[in-house]
Formats: structure tokens, sequence, C-alpha cells
């Protein structure tokens, strides 16, 4: 099949499913349910969560022996909402207050371990997001951290990379300490 002279359809799309190796599948919302397979560097371009709807080109599926459970392939993704503005990004979401930061970081330290940066990413709905992104929730998660932990309110865990370092290098916070567990890392 040359895919350069393939027109693109566009489709409301479901994902449904992310494999290991970060290729994704959905289903075509309305028609006959199409299946759709969403290649590696599309899903991760597109941000592909199972059970977000999205708009997605597709083309027929180039691998002809997959056509009877995928018959279309996906090229390009963006969630709903965006699309609809033509492949612009969505609006910023609302800055979210210093105590919206700590109210949401007493919530969620029921819930596990944490650091600042794991709790500002949940906060954001953003897993890329950084500091700048907005400086002062960051600020007053760590700020809540401290106190909570200044007030018996939490545990916190440290790693120093070399005895010779007087800062930590990390710091994780929980308050169920006694559900911790510490584990080596592996590298395969």
């Amino acid at each position: 099949m040359n895919m350069q002279s393939t027109t693109t359809t566009t489709r409301t799309a479901v994902v449904t499913n992310i494999t290991q190796t970060g290729s994704a599948f959905g289903i075509a919302i309305g028609g006959n349910g199409d299946g759709i397979f969403i290649p590696v560097a599309v899903a991760t371009s597109g941000f592909a969560k199972v059970g977000q709807l999205f708009q997605m080109d597709t083309i027929p599926n180039p691998n002809e022996l997959s056509h009877d459970k995928t018959p279309l392939m996906c090229v390009h993704m963006a969630p709903a909402d965006a699309y609809i503005l033509g492949h612009v990004p969505a609006p910023a979401k609302p800055a979210v207050t210093a105590d919206e930061a700590r109210a949401f970081t007493n919530d969620i330290m029921k819930l596990g371990v944490w650091t600042n940066g794991d709790i500002f990413r949940e906060l954001m709905c953003d897993q890329n997001a950084k500091r700048e992104d907005n400086v002062a929730a960051y600020a007053a998660i760590g700020n809540e951290l401290r106190r909570m932990f200044s007030a018996d309110q939490c545990a916190k865990f440290t790693m120093h990379r070399t005895s010779s370092q007087t800062k930590s290098s990390a710091e994780w916070y929980t308050c169920c300490a006694d559900d911790v567990e510490p584990c080596e890392m592996v590298d395969e």
C-alpha cells in the first residue's frame, strides 16, 4: 500500500489498550466500531490514555493480516477537545492556588509514598509538569510536606549519594510508613 497517497479520515475514537511496547489500540465511536491500531510514535506524541476520547486521523491499516481486527491505523491523534481547535493545544488550565496545593497534598499523602515533584505532577494532571509551570503551587507542596513532617504527621525518607553530602539528593514522604518497604532497583 502506498501510504503517501492514502487519504486520511478523521474519526472520534476511544483508546482501549496500551501494550508494553507502547503501541495502542482504539475503537471508533459511531459507525461500525472499527478497531484502530495506534503505532508507538503516534501513541506517545498524542499522549494516549486508556479510556480517553481522541480525534484520530486514520488510514486503512497497511498490515493486511490485521484487517479483520484492526482495519484502521492512526497517523495522528489529539484529545477530542483540543482537536476541535484544529490541532492547537487546549487552553491552559486555570492556575492552582497555594491553598489548593496544600489541601491536595494533605489528601494525596494518605495514598502512598510521594516526592514533591510527584505530588505536583498529580496536582497539575500532567506527568511532564515542571516547577516553572506553577512556582507558587510547587513551593506550597514542599512547604506543606516539611510542615507535616515537623508536626509528626508523616515520615520522610532521604537519600544521600555520598557520605560528604550535607543536603539529601532525594526525599520521599508518606503517611503510611509502616506499609513501606525499601527495595533494590536493578537495571535490566
